[in-house]
């Protein structure tokens, strides 16, 4: 597992905070690029402070000048202005929290204003005592539920290096592709990209029986805490933590949907700008032209049909 960067996750949960605060403001936008570049601060392979300046910050995707200059401000102070004036006008969201699955803005302010809930343990502690279950819009079985997903919180939110998990995701691969039923399957996101670090794998399933895959998928020995269970989707948990996202696509759309979910999120955007130029639509279903696919099966046809080379998995962290 990747050792400890503790400026990465602090530089993370600070751009969190400030995106969560402007969300209650309504603002738009913003919000976005602030959990963007936190993404990108969390999955660095080095700690932020060893990029020296914001010129370097800002060759990094997703980081404008802007968050640049408060990631600068934080490695030199300690602080983000802009976050201490937030916390002062509208009182913090603690970013742990946000990280418990089921737990929205709304809900913590309430579990804060009622319960002075403030940290995952305050959470745990109520949660145990029965106080949450009786608060408006709560009840015992949420209560339960948070309760178990703060139980996972550190295991969700911990960055894992690609060479520790690669014995586990092609054991898990080969397994899912041994399931009689399945036609096709391949792994996507940053996985894929090989990324230094991942946080999470997306594994994309062809078959013609997703709800009997998905049964017999849950029921694999590596599979834990199975906690999104479908036709569309299936999510679950390895013993070391590590998330997996299972996704049954139709065999047509192969190519749209591994070239979506493999990402980079900046190499998909930079995609679709030249499909709008064309008068075209680019999703995870397919490149049309109005209501027809004009390309789907392969990677290979939709970077063609864009007038495009085709990009190897390893060139696709920004745009084109």
């Amino acid at each position: 597992m990747l050792q400890d960067m503790a400026n990465n996750l602090r530089v993370a949960g600070m751009l969190r905070q400030i995106a969560t605060l402007l969300d209650e403001q309504g603002v738009a936008f913003k919000p976005a690029a602030y959990r963007r570049a936190a993404q990108v601060v969390e999955d660095l392979p080095n700690d932020v402070s060893t990029y020296g300046n914001e010129k370097e910050l800002e060759k990094l995707p997703g980081i404008g000048k802007a968050i640049a200059g408060k990631i600068m401000e934080f490695l030199e102070t300690g602080r983000m202005h802009t976050l201490d004036q937030l916390l002062a006008a509208q009182g913090g969201i603690p970013a742990e929290l946000m990280d418990i699955e089921g737990l929205g803005p709304k809900r913590i302010r309430k579990l804060q204003m009622e319960l002075n809930i403030q940290t995952v343990a305050d959470l745990v502690a109520a949660a145990k005592a029965g106080k949450i279950r009786d608060l408006d819009g709560f009840d015992a079985v949420m209560e339960q539920k948070l309760l178990e997903n703060a139980g996972r919180v550190k295991e969700r939110t911990t960055r894992f290096t690609l060479v520790d998990v690669e014995d586990e995701v092609e054991t898990l691969l080969k397994a899912i592709r041994k399931v009689k039923g399945v036609d096709r399957a391949e792994v996507a996101g940053s996985y894929r990209r090989k990324k230094a670090t991942v946080g999470d794998i997306d594994i994309l399933v062809v078959t013609n029986a997703p709800h009997e895959i998905s049964a017999a998928i849950a029921a694999l020995p590596i599979v834990r805490n199975v906690v999104a269970h479908g036709d569309k989707k299936l999510s679950f948990d390895f013993v070391s933590g590590l998330r997996v996202d299972v996704r049954f696509v139709e065999a047509d759309q192969w190519g749209a949907a591994l070239l979506y979910f493999t990402g980079s999120k900046d190499h998909n955007i930079a995609m679709r700008k030249i499909a709008i130029r064309n008068g075209w639509k680019l999703n995870e279903y397919g490149l049309f032209e109005g209501d027809q696919v004009i390309a789907s099966q392969t990677e290979e046809e939709i970077y063609a049909k864009l007038g495009l080379r085709y990009y190897e998995p390893t060139e696709r962290e920004g745009g084109l």
